[in-house]
């Protein structure tokens, strides 16, 4: 399976500035520029709608993946249009939790996401072949979340899925000049 650095964005209550959000994805960016690893970063819809990405026209967005969440609503087709002019430049697209939330069939659909992540959970075992096949196809790579085993691990490998993140490879750690 390949590595990924995340940038969780923390919550800390309804609100959080916008300005918060464009500094963490402007910090990311810049991270993913200077990493040989994808950086993913949590992205609001609020931010996406209010189409305020900080990216400059000319930036390379190459390594840098925003994880689209799950816990508001958004015009998806208004949004793909947004997200094209910064794909054109390497930003790449996940779906955060899909299955929960607003994040489902539809977004997937609309949004053609280039990695979409799912929690590894009691009962979405039985759905994993199914959304590897489907992923395939749509030209999206399955990140499965909270791999905790080797025997887990072994079994995302053997059915196909490209990414795992979870205590299996590591715990949460500080980036240089911040916190986990």
């Amino acid at each position: 399976m390949n590595s990924c650095l995340l940038i969780p964005v923390r919550r800390w209550g309804a609100g959080l500035l916008t300005g918060l959000d464009r500094y963490i994805l402007d910090v990311a960016a810049q991270r993913a520029k200077n990493s040989d690893e994808l950086v993913f970063v949590n992205v609001t819809s609020e931010l996406l709608t209010e189409r305020s990405l900080p990216f400059p026209p000319d930036e390379d967005l190459t390594g840098l993946v925003l994880e689209i969440t799950e816990r508001s609503r958004l015009d998806a087709e208004a949004v793909a249009l947004y997200l094209a002019q910064f794909r054109e430049r390497g930003l790449k697209v996940a779906l955060d939790d899909f299955g929960d939330g607003f994040n489902g069939i539809s977004r997937w659909s609309v949004l053609q996401p280039d990695f979409v992540k799912v929690r590894l959970t009691e009962g979405v075992e039985v759905f994993l072949p199914m959304l590897v096949q489907v992923a395939a196809e749509s030209g999206a790579q399955l990140v499965v979340e909270r791999v905790e085993t080797p025997e887990q691990h072994a079994w995302l490998q053997k059915l196909g899925v490209g990414y795992g993140q979870g205590f299996y490879y590591g715990r949460p750690t500080p980036i240089e000049g911040g916190a986990a």
